[in-house]
C-alpha cells in the first residue's frame, strides 16, 4: 500500500533509473550490454506505467488515499509482463495477421484483444532473449552457441533511442495531465534532461 504521493516518488524513481540505465547504454554503443540495458530500461518504464494507471485519478484529484498497485506484487518479477505493459503503452498500432495494413491498437484491444496479447507477448519475448542475448553465451537447441560480442545489431542505436522515447512519452502525459489539472510537476525536467543527448541524436544516426 502507498499513499498518493509516495507513489508518485516512487513512479519518479522508476522512470529516473530507466533514463540513467538508457544513458549507461548510449554510452557503451555499440556493446552488447548496451542491447541489455535497454531491455531493463523497459522493463522500469513498464512498472512506471503499472504505478502511473493506478494512481493518475488521485494524483489529478489530490486525493491521499493509500491504494496498492497489484500487478507490482502479482507481476514485479516477471520480466515478460512488464516489458508488455511498456510496449502496449507506447504501440499506437499493431500488425494484424491477415491485415494489409497495421491496426490502431485500440480497435485490436476492443475487437481482437486475443491478438493484441499474442502480439506484446511476442514482442516481450523477442526482447527479453534479446536481453540474454547481451549478457550471456547461449547454447542452441542445434548444439551450436552464441557469443554476445559476435552477434550483428544493425538496430541497436534506434533502439536505444526508442528507449528513451519511452520514458519521454511517459513524462510528456504526466505532463499534460498535471497542465490540465492545474499541478505543478517537480522532478520531471530533471529526468527528461537526463535523455537529452541520446534524443538529440534521433533514432537512425
Amino acid at each position: 500500500m502507498m499513499t498518493p504521493t509516495a507513489a508518485r516518488a516512487f513512479w519518479l524513481a522508476l522512470l529516473d533509473n530507466a533514463a540513467r540505465i538508457v544513458v549507461e547504454a548510449d554510452a557503451l554503443f555499440p556493446s552488447p550490454r548496451a542491447q541489455s540495458l535497454v531491455v531493463l530500461a523497459q522493463e522500469e518504464v513498464g512498472k512506471a506505467v503499472w504505478v502511473y494507471k493506478t494512481f493518475w485519478s488521485a494524483w489529478n484529484d489530490g486525493d491521499e488515499t493509500p491504494s496498492e498497485v497489484p500487478e507490482l506484487r502479482k507481476q514485479g518479477l516477471r520480466h515478460i509482463a512488464k516489458l508488455m505493459e511498456a510496449t502496449d503503452f507506447v504501440t499506437a498500432l499493431v500488425e494484424v495477421p491477415g491485415s494489409p495494413e497495421p491496426v490502431e491498437i485500440e480497435l485490436v484491444r476492443t475487437h481482437a484483444p486475443e491478438v493484441l496479447v499474442a502480439y506484446l507477448e511476442g514482442m516481450a519475448q523477442a526482447d527479453n532473449q534479446a536481453k540474454k542475448k547481451g549478457f550471456y553465451v547461449d547454447l542452441e537447441e542445434d548444439g551450436s552457441f552464441t557469443v554476445p560480442h559476435e552477434i550483428d545489431r544493425p538496430h541497436l542505436r534506434s533502439q536505444i533511442w526508442e528507449a528513451a522515447q519511452m520514458v519521454k512519452t511517459l513524462l510528456d502525459e504526466d505532463s499534460l495531465r498535471a497542465s490540465v489539472a492545474g499541478q505543478p510537476v517537480p522532478g520531471t525536467k530533471e529526468v527528461e534532461a537526463r535523455l537529452g543527448a541520446v534524443l538529440a541524436h534521433g533514432p537512425d544516426e
